[in-house]
């Protein structure tokens, strides 16, 4: 069953159209964690549908979106096959003060618990994390559970984003500041994290920067650079704190850029210090930021501080903490599925607090990408 394109519709249903019955439309809903067709609108120009066909039509879906093995698991549950499900979990053993390894036994318990069987990869270096990620697309696992900060979450990402085949991801947060952890309802305390393992997951959206993927936020400016170059050692010592003190060193030395940002709403040209684009409401353990978005609204949240004098500026960071920072009149906040960003200066983007691409460059939301256990 070819299947020749697909959106979704309201409340995450499906929409699709197969190159077999190009005249007519299927509608799936989400039920659990797969797809199943919903409602046919058929045209007579188009062959009579048999079972058969809608049946190869959900697994056909299901594979494309990378919720097929729950697919097939209902399917063999019903003809009274056990399902076998496998695991991996991911470790990075210099996250949570290098402790990680103390804990992966609890970890590889609680998956066996709920019926998975477990293979454990340690990370020894940088793109670890996102081989060993691709590789549990590759196979099949149901479940890939990653061990560390947010960036250890982002390589993981990155490894699954976008393919053919994604498994279900853990998150147990073993870093500074969790933004990822804080936005999708994951309990930061490791023990109430590893205890979600195998049980509810919630649909979360990613972005995408050119060919890079995201979970959280991405910045431009003087900024977001200072912070971006906030040390492991920095992080474990202060916290967010560091965070906040190397921001606060950029304030009397600001240069200001003028962005271009092509939006769904129209076009925004500023003046600015600073361009936030967020996907949740944690940015730098801030969880006030954009109080408003949700982890599978399918919409960037942005925020554009313009270029104002350090009084002004000092009154955005009050708002910030206080939760009014979308409201600042010194702070413009829309909302996009897509976004075009140009700048006066050659500024590199802080992607998930890590240095990335410069301007200019394309972002673009993926949509309910990844299914993430939650509390």
């Amino acid at each position: 069953m070819n299947l020749i394109k697909w959106f979704y519709t309201k409340r995450y249903n499906i929409k699709a159209i197969y190159a077999e019955f190009p005249n007519s439309t299927v509608i799936f809903r989400p039920i659990n964690r797969y797809y199943f067709v919903y409602n046919v609108n058929w045209s007579e120009n188009d062959p009579p549908v048999t079972k058969e066909n809608l049946e190869q039509m959900e697994q056909g879906l299901n594979d494309e979106l990378g919720t097929g093995h729950f697919y097939r698991n209902r399917k063999s549950k019903k003809q009274g096959v056990p399902a076998v499900k496998k695991a991996m979990i991911i470790v990075n053993p210099s996250s949570g003060k290098e402790q990680a390894e103390e804990h992966i036994d609890q970890v590889k318990e609680q998956l066996e618990k709920s019926g998975y069987n477990v293979d454990i990869r340690l990370t020894g270096g940088e793109g670890d994390a996102m081989r060993f990620a691709k590789e549990g697309c590759d196979s099949k696992y149901d479940a890939v559970i990653a061990m560390g900060g947010d960036g250890t979450m982002n390589e993981t990402v990155n490894g699954l984003a976008e393919q053919p085949y994604r498994p279900e991801m853990g998150v147990i947060p073993l870093g500074t500041v969790n933004d990822f952890a804080r936005a999708l309802n994951v309990p930061i305390d490791l023990i109430e994290a590893i205890g979600v393992l195998g049980g509810k997951t919630e649909l979360a959206d990613i972005g995408k920067i050119n060919d890079r993927y995201f979970l959280n936020v991405l910045a431009l400016g003087g900024i977001a650079e200072a912070t971006g170059e906030v040390t492991s050692e920095q992080k474990t010592s202060m916290g967010s704190l560091a965070y906040i003190i190397e921001g606060l060193k950029t304030l009397t030395d600001k240069t200001p850029f003028t962005i271009t940002v092509e939006a769904d709403s129209g076009t925004y040209e500023e003046e600015s210090l600073l361009f936030l684009a967020a996907l949740t409401n944690s940015v730098a353990g801030f969880e006030k930021l954009a109080p408003d978005a949700k982890v599978a609204d399918g919409q960037f949240h942005c925020f554009i501080v313009k270029n104002v004098a350090l009084p002004k500026l000092l009154r955005i960071g009050a708002n910030l903490l206080k939760g009014d920072f979308q409201k600042d009149p010194d702070v413009i906040y829309f909302t996009s599925e897509k976004l075009k960003i140009s700048s006066s200066l050659e500024l590199k983007a802080n992607v998930d607090g890590d240095m990335a691409d410069t301007v200019p460059f394309e972002l673009k939301v993926l949509p309910g990408h990844l299914t993430i256990f939650t509390s």
